[in-house]
């Protein structure tokens, strides 16, 4: 290998720095935009990954809550169905009940073990109280919960809560379905008595004639009602029942929680984001407060309920976690940012210092590539002709010299019709402008004979392709010669004896014709001198000679139809048949009507034929011998034959179908040869010539026949016959 100059030496090196500061340059850009699009992508990612955690828990959580409400209902359903209270209704006329004899106290008493049993069961209830409706509205029965405990009230401590505002709507509206209150602190004789902040659940009590006589009043604690969902909250979370009023209440990680902050406390500070979202609490919404991500998700209460408030789930989030996942993406996008631009960098140095190295070896390959080219073009086969843009030869290859009989030197500058004889000389130059050659080769004379004239005047037989180019902007011409003698003379040789095949197939089937036609006058006679002989001598005839005769006779009837189906085989192809064409139900009407069905088959047909139209010969001929066939060759006394048929723009698909005794496979040409039959002729009657007239008819329509059989059971024939428009029938060589 030659070594570079130094010259050449420093150029690469200038090079490869040139190249190593492209590529650094290129390699940083690309990662700097990547890294900007991957930070963006993580960071839309996490936060829809954040949202959609928060928005799962406040969707959990507020379930939780509307839960609780329901208890709270259900609680208050359970109480209002129990026996107690229809009897009090009972027995407040006269002090006892008149269905069963209780007194009014009695009644009271078990009430009120009810409800210490469900204040039990639910320590989140303050008190439980049974109000009639008149009287002013006053406590007939309740039960308190004082430290931890139920307790019932005395007689002498029962008040009129008649001017209660939760009771408002029970004595405005005595229809009206079980309600929340508003959320206020507890009251005792119409004055805060510092109990608890209280959620009341008014239950309307009804008489057996459905007028509202009493209402049962659940006092709840609100702040216990709430805590009784116990919400899990994760690490850096915190989560917040709202309400439109204002208050609420945290729930923070392990476990923790604030008091209640009720809207009327004197302490009372209300959160951000309640007054920032407290006109949303009848939405699920996302909201971004100081860089929090906060989700509010509405408590679903049965709008029926009528709570004078609405009821909301805020779960908030910090950024953090989502700020040191970026961060991260960062850091790791920088350090391959580094590696990369480090990794490039030195691969382009080594690459670029080899360049000068290798332009060298190109230089050499080029010039070994014009060589093997200049090898090639005076070593290929056919011959090659350079022309000029007027017509003149410029250089020619070996071969064409070998082709022309003349040297590169005789015909350089020479007129290209110097090869060619007089006539075609004269008329090259308006083919060539008729011709359009252009940069695709062009195959000229591909209609014709052309001849190229030898050094000696000898005619060479040529095959020429020319195909024009532009060099240096000069318009050039490459022609293609190739010697195609032998060619020639093998098509001549080719078309001999096509024409001798033709012969021999028209001797051929004239001879069928001829032996077919003039058998038949002897057969004649010998069938009428067997029949005069089995009449005339019928007396003397024993069974022997008798049965002979019969076996004449036979074979004389068999001899006809085989020689009436030889003549008929020879006539395909040689006349034409008229291109009626008929409706399908009348075709399949005039094949039904041709066929012999015997006694215990049957025929079958399906598809469109109703609306098809089909040409009738000799497509009947075909379809007959081949459902006959069917028919004949059975082996069962009862079957069935299946006539198909569908259509395609193309072509009609005929099946025949049977279920006969089958053709196994290594007999699936042969039925289709002429005098051919699987069976002997003693069972089966016939001349083994149905499916060869079967396939010549199809060939010379230009269809295709198809026979399939496994052997065991069952025969299917399918037929594609072309329509005339698509595929045109073609003749056979008679």
């Amino acid at each position: 290998m030659k070594r570079a100059s130094p010259d050449g030496s420093g150029a690469a090196h200038a090079l490869a720095g040139r190249i190593t500061l492209i590529a650094v340059g290129m390699v940083l850009t690309v990662s700097l935009l990547y890294g900007s699009y991957h930070v963006l992508t993580t960071r839309s990612a996490a936060l829809r990954a954040a949202e959609s955690d928060l928005q799962q828990r406040a969707s959990f959580y507020a379930g939780q809550i509307s839960a609780v409400f329901r208890s709270v209902e259900d609680q208050s359903a359970t109480v209002s169905r129990h026996p107690p209270i229809a009897g009090i209704a009972r027995a407040l006329p006269t002090g006892i009940d008149p269905l069963d004899g209780s007194t009014l106290d009695h009644w009271k008493s078990r009430l009120a073990v009810i409800m210490a049993n469900t204040i039990e069961v639910q320590p989140h209830f303050t008190q439980i109280r049974l109000i009639l409706a008149d009287d002013g509205w006053h406590e007939i029965v309740r039960v308190d919960q004082l430290g931890g405990k139920p307790v019932r009230v005395s007689e002498s401590e029962l008040q009129r809560k008649g001017a209660e505002p939760y009771l408002t709507r029970a004595r405005t509206d005595p229809a009206t379905a079980p309600y929340f209150s508003a959320i206020t602190y507890n009251r005792e004789h119409g004055k805060r008595d510092g109990g608890p902040v209280t959620i009341r659940y008014i239950q309307p009590v009804r008489d057996v004639a459905g007028q509202l006589y009493a209402v049962l009043v659940f006092n709840a604690d609100y702040e216990q009602l709430l805590q009784a969902a116990r919400p899990e909250v994760l690490k850096n979370q915190t989560v917040a029942v709202v309400n439109s009023a204002g208050d609420y209440l945290l729930f923070e990680p392990d476990g923790k929680t604030s008091r209640l902050h009720h809207h009327t406390d004197a302490d009372y500070r209300p959160l951000p984001e309640v007054e920032a979202l407290g006109s949303q609490l009848g939405t699920q919404t996302f909201a971004h407060l100081d860089d929090d991500l906060i989700y509010l998700s509405t408590v679903p209460i049965d709008p029926s309920r009528q709570i004078p408030a609405q009821f909301g789930v805020l779960t908030f989030g910090t950024r953090d976690l989502l700020d040191a996942n970026i961060a991260g993406v960062l850091v790791r996008h920088l350090l391959l940012t580094i590696l990369l631009v480090g990794f490039a960098g030195v691969v382009t140095h080594l690459l670029a210092s080899e360049m000068a190295t290798r332009f060298e070896r190109l230089t050499h390959e080029v010039d070994r590539s014009h060589a093997r080219l200049g090898w090639t073009l005076r070593n290929v086969a056919d011959g090659l002709i350079t022309i000029s843009g007027d017509g003149r030869i410029e250089e020619i290859n070996p071969a064409a010299e070998d082709m022309f009989g003349y040297s590169a030197a005789e015909l350089a500058g020479q007129p290209l019709t110097r090869l060619m004889f007089d006539q075609d000389a004269t008329e090259h130059p308006a083919r060539v402008a008729a011709s359009g050659i252009g940069a695709q080769s062009i195959r000229m004379a591909g209609n014709r004979e052309i001849f190229g004239r030898h050094k000696s005047g000898l005619k060479v037989p040529l095959e020429i392709s020319v195909t024009r180019a532009e060099l240096h902007g000069e318009v050039k011409f490459i022609g293609m010669v190739r010697d195609i003698t032998e060619r020639h003379a093998a098509e001549n040789r080719m078309a001999e004896l096509v024409g001798q095949l033709r012969r021999s197939n028209e001797e051929l089937d004239q001879f069928a014709y001829v032996a077919s036609h003039d058998l038949k006058a002897p057969l004649r006679v010998i069938q009428n001198a067997a029949g005069w002989l089995a009449d005339d001598l019928a007396p003397y005839l024993d069974d022997d000679t008798r049965e002979s005769l019969d076996l004449l006779q036979s074979r004389a009837t068999r001899m006809e139809h085989l020689l009436n189906d030889l003549l008929e085989h020879s006539r395909i192809g040689r006349r034409e048949h008229s291109v009626e064409q008929v409706g399908g139900a009348e075709f399949l009407d005039n094949l039904k009507g041709l066929l012999n069905v015997p006694p215990g088959m049957r025929f079958e047909t399906e598809g469109p034929f109703a609306t098809a139209t089909l040409p009738l010969m000799p497509l009947q001929v075909v379809l007959l011998n081949l459902v006959s066939n069917a028919f004949k060759h059975h082996d069962r006394p009862e079957g069935r034959v299946r006539l198909g048929f569908t259509e395609t723009p193309a072509a009609w698909l005929f099946t025949v179908e049977d279920d006969g005794p089958g053709i196994a496979p290594e007999f699936h040409e042969r039925v289709f040869q002429i005098f051919q039959t699987l069976r002997p002729r003693d069972e089966i009657e016939g001349s083994g010539m149905g499916l060869a007239m079967v396939r010549k008819h199809v060939e010379v329509a230009g269809g295709r026949i198809e026979l399939h059989s496994d052997g065991t059971r069952g025969t299917t024939f399918r037929l594609t016959w072309p329509r005339p428009a698509a595929t045109p029938p073609q003749e056979i060589a008679a």
